[in-house]
């Protein structure tokens, strides 16, 4: 039998708003794939809402960790390699994280009507946090001489623009065919790194 845990409702809460949304996705539902009765739920969380919440930050806080250790690990590989494996970083997660990502499609593209400022809100949080790790290994490798002198803010917008383009496009290429937009990616965003020859 499923242990009756915080953790499972978390997990079966997120397969079900993956694939159902929010309001598609009834207590009862979450209570008979956790294998638990519905009161049980209701011993970690108040209502459906909090449930819901809790899969967010999880989703964001597990992301947020991802990065952070990867430019740890990373710390004396080259920026152009660093920058590949952030990259490859977010096409992983959506390859490999089939849930995760319908959920972060479906909460950006198609948010809950009621919660469309509060997730604006976290989406933004989350990419402040990220945007303050880059900030640091940008400034870093401009200070080295790695990459050219632009300005560190508009060169991670560039990157996560081009990485937000490729989940897009992840829905509609075949694999072969996403693979060759990914090389290209990454050569064309390290063209626009690169330090001036002189």
């Amino acid at each position: 039998m499923i242990p009756l845990s915080k953790d499972t409702i978390l997990q079966s809460a997120l397969y079900l708003f993956s694939r159902k949304g929010y309001e598609g996705t009834s207590l009862s539902e979450l209570a008979d794939r956790s294998g638990m009765r519905k009161a049980s739920i209701y011993s970690h969380f108040k209502n459906k809402e909090a449930v819901f919440w809790a899969v967010i930050d999880r989703a964001f806080e597990e992301e947020t960790e991802k990065l952070s250790s990867l430019l740890t690990e990373t710390a004396e590989e080259s920026f152009q390699e660093r920058l590949n494996r952030i990259i490859d970083l977010h096409v992983d997660f959506y390859k490999q994280n089939d849930e995760k990502a319908n959920l972060w499609r479906r909460m950006t593209l198609f948010p809950p009507e009621a919660f469309q400022d509060r997730l604006q809100n976290k989406l933004m949080e989350y990419e402040q946090q990220c945007n303050a790790l880059l900030e640091q290994e940008m400034n870093r490798a401009i200070k080295a001489g790695e990459i050219a002198a632009i300005d560190a803010n508009t060169g991670i917008a560039m990157v996560l623009c081009m990485v937000d383009g490729l989940f897009m496009e992840y829905s509609y290429y075949t694999e072969e065919e996403f693979d060759k937009r990914v090389q290209a990616v990454k050569q064309m965003t390290w063209r626009a790194f690169m330090p001036v020859q002189r």
